[in-house]
């Protein structure tokens, strides 16, 4: 039997349902009140060269005043980063060159400053120390192969990686070579890329192809402990590539690295024994804050896991249809970029997601914090510079 309610009733329940379904809403929803607390202003915009997309190991590089950055076809710009204008620029490219045999001398590592001297790479493994005051080439110098990591420098040595994991030291006021290290033969499956180096005092921390992570002495190269992340194959990991090509992280004494096969550590930054071991796979470069490591995996998943052993926290998945990168921390939030322009912010305890800004139709290819502002750069080098501002 069908029981008929008075319309008063029926309004009622009606009215109380939106009620409910509102009130929800809001609770639901009461994170993203958060979305306006930050704001971006746009300080200036510009662009270095042409429509080259640019290596992902073209870093801008940021002192005193000034921006530094480099395009793969060779020219150096140095940017006022107050005003965006271009100060000067320098073409290190063979200007004879033409076409095909251009490619070789590509830039692919730096800049890096020391003093009054800019450092670059370039595919052909030169690397070219220049005089930021005058603009002139102070000393080019010849390594072993193609540069693919950033340079790093301690007491006057310019640390060099480039390919068949060869770390070497060289002169930073006149390009001579020190040492050499060879950190192993790498495999014959290998991912085309290689960590950068990370100091700890003087110390430097660098993983290679073959799977290895080891210490050494900055001013001889000597080995001070070697870890190794091999694992065999398994059915997930049916070709087994041992790269370790993201940047090895020191945090409270303690090492942390990834290796392409999905072997995460934990390392005693003195000994080099193994405090914890998991399996997260990640090919990009990941960060620590407050305890607690954030990496993004293969499916563009965020993970958040806990520092001291390695056991998780929370996943978010929600971004799985995008191709994310750039982790970074600013103002107690985590930031990371997309494939389409776009830059987001989630809480760091949950993972709820805080708001978001586009910046560009084009993936961004690297974001540099300098206090308030952060320097965007484009895959075709377009260049933004944001002030970011905090709503109370």
């Amino acid at each position: 039997m069908k029981i008929k309610l008075p319309k008063i009733v029926m309004l009622i329940f009606i009215l109380c349902s939106i009620c409910l379904t509102s009130c929800t809403y809001e609770k639901n929803n009461s994170t993203l009140s958060k979305f306006n607390k930050i704001k971006f202003k746009l300080i200036w915009q510009n662009k270095i060269g042409k429509n080259n997309i640019s290596f992902k190991k073209l870093k801008p590089f940021y002192s005193k005043g000034f921006l530094y950055l480099a395009n793969k076809n060779g020219f150096i710009y140095c940017i006022n980063i107050k005003t965006g204008k271009i100060i000067w620029s320098i073409n290190l490219i063979n200007k004879s060159c033409f076409f095909s045999s251009c490619k070789y001398e590509y830039l692919t590592a730096g800049p890096i400053i020391s003093n009054n001297y800019l450092y670059v790479g370039n595919k052909q493994g030169k690397i070219f120390a220049i005089n930021i005051k005058n603009k002139s080439v102070v000393w080019e110098q010849n390594i072993f192969n193609e540069i693919l990591s950033n340079f790093i420098i301690r007491k006057n040595i310019l640390l060099v990686h480039s390919m068949d994991d060869i770390l070497q030291g060289l002169d930073k006021n006149n390009g001579k070579i020190l040492w050499t290290a060879h950190l192993g033969h790498s495999n014959i499956l290998s991912i085309r890329g290689l960590s950068d180096p990370v100091l700890f005092f003087d110390n430097v921390i660098i993983g290679s192809d073959n799977g290895l992570i080891s210490s050494r002495v900055v001013t001889n190269g000597f080995l001070v402990w070697e870890q190794s992340l091999l694992r065999m194959n398994s059915n997930k990991n049916f070709i087994n590539i041992n790269d370790i090509d993201i940047q090895p992280i020191i945090y409270k004494g303690i090492v942390y690295v990834s290796s392409y096969n999905g072997n995460f550590m934990a390392i005693n930054l003195s000994t080099g024994d193994i405090i914890w071991e998991k399996i997260y796979f990640t090919h990009k470069n990941f960060i620590i804050n407050n305890n607690v490591i954030y990496l993004i995996d293969p499916l563009n998943r965020i993970f958040a896991l806990n520092a001291k052993n390695g056991k998780l926290i929370w996943i978010i998945d929600e971004f799985k249809n995008n191709k994310i990168d750039n982790l970074f921390i600013y103002n107690k939030k985590i930031f990371f970029t997309n494939n389409k322009g776009f830059l987001y912010w989630i809480d760091p305890k949950e993972g709820i997601f805080l708001g978001n800004k586009k910046i560009d139709k084009y993936k961004i290819n690297y974001i540099l914090v300098i206090k308030n502002k952060l320097v965007v750069q484009n895959i075709y080098n377009k260049i933004y510079l944001f002030k970011i501002l905090t709503i109370s």
